[in-house]
């Protein structure tokens, strides 16, 4: 039989937990971030996507890129435009059992993000 050879991640290989995770809304014309700092106090990102498909990945990475080191991120919106954010975020290093989704038609408004964001802590 043949098979691959995985190697497994050691504890001691693992990043520490930071204690901040991220709720992203991602809709056809604007995301919403917010982001747990830490230290009590929300960072929070709007980024207007491009009319331009062709320029949609690079606004996508910028968002990816805002969201951060953080525990979880909870990525909400339709399925294209969500699938496609959180492969971009997987693309810049998270591991992808830090992503967690929903479906939620928008828009969408701070309040309900920040319920969002209360629930994964």
């Amino acid at each position: 039989m043949h098979g691959t050879t995985r190697t497994r991640m050691h504890t001691a290989d693992k990043p520490a937990r930071t204690g901040r995770n991220a709720v992203v809304w991602i809709g056809q014309s604007r995301v919403l971030v917010l982001r747990d700092t830490g230290g009590g106090t929300l960072d929070e990102v709007e980024v207007v996507l491009p009319d331009m498909p062709a320029a949609t990945p690079t606004a996508l990475a910028e968002i990816a890129h805002r969201i951060g080191v953080v525990d979880r991120v909870l990525v909400l919106g339709p399925d294209d435009l969500r699938t496609a954010l959180e492969r971009e975020i997987v693309a810049i290093g998270h591991a992808p059992d830090t992503i967690r989704e929903a479906v939620l038609e928008g828009p969408v408004d701070r309040e309900v993000l920040l319920a969002k964001l209360r629930g994964l802590a």
